[in-house]
């Protein structure tokens, strides 16, 4: 996580603002956000509460796990993540339903108390949520592996029988390492890649340059075309910068 990004939307789906500011120190980990820093983008870019009719917020950073609510045990709620990385903090851990899941994830609580003080009424969730709300319109009953490539991040979600099994972010620069990823996540799940169906999203030459490697493993590819509906500012020069932002914006109107 090394920027804040923000979009502004009006009721016409005309897109005001987008703009990303990168954080002053480069860090990799959400937990060593600074506050002040982000305090300071707000004001700097008059993002007060009270000028917006609605405040969606959403964290990405790969500090985060799934497990099936019929599965979860509350009181182990720390075990959970301290498994996916052993510097998670009690204090920064917070939990969130999500179609008979939960998603647990690291929210620093220095970060969340001034959040929570400048957006009082607003939802805030893990990107990997909206994400997954997102792609429920395109899961069926075939063994489909969904890959979603936003600049150097690769999300992989899993879906066997209708059902989510796995969810990861990775970091994944080149194409090299995306299918490297993809094919560990078949390893890993016991999935055939001449079976499995394989559904991409992502900047198109990302894509394109992906899908050319995924021939040599995978007969079943497509991909995903989105359609996003919004007037976008002349700023906006790669509609995909906005991906994200959709993904939001479809889950929060999704429910």
């Amino acid at each position: 996580m090394d920027s804040f990004s923000f979009m502004i939307i009006d009721q016409s789906n005309i897109v005001s603002v987008f703009e990303e500011v990168p954080f002053k120190v480069k860090n990799h980990r959400f937990q060593h956000i600074d506050p002040v820093e982000l305090l300071s983008i707000v004001q700097n870019n008059n993002l007060r509460h009270n000028r917006f009719e609605k405040v969606n917020i959403s964290i990405d950073h790969q500090t985060f796990t799934y497990l099936p609510k019929e599965l979860y045990e509350p009181e182990s709620w720390f075990d959970y993540l301290n498994f996916v990385s052993i510097s998670v903090r009690k204090d920064d851990v917070v939990a969130s339903d999500v179609d008979g899941m939960v998603c647990l994830y690291t929210y620093p609580l220095p970060v969340r108390k001034l959040l929570s003080t400048l957006y009082p009424t607003t939802q805030v969730r893990h990107l990997s949520e909206s994400l997954f709300s997102f792609l429920m319109d395109e899961v069926g009953e075939d063994m489909t592996i969904f890959v979603l490539i936003h600049r150097s991040d690769e999300y992989l979600l899993v879906f066997e029988a209708g059902k989510l099994t796995l969810i990861n972010r990775y970091y994944a620069p080149t194409s090299k390492d995306r299918l490297y990823y993809l094919l560990l996540t078949c390893k890993h799940r016991s999935l055939n890649p001449r079976k499995v169906y394989v559904k991409l999203t992502g900047t198109d030459d990302a894509v394109h340059e992906l899908n050319d490697d995924l021939q040599q493993y995978f007969i079943h590819v497509h991909q995903i075309d989105w359609k996003n509906g919004w007037r976008l500012p002349l700023t906006v020069r790669n509609p995909m910068d906005l991906f994200e932002f959709y993904c939001i914006h479809h889950a929060d109107h999704r429910g």
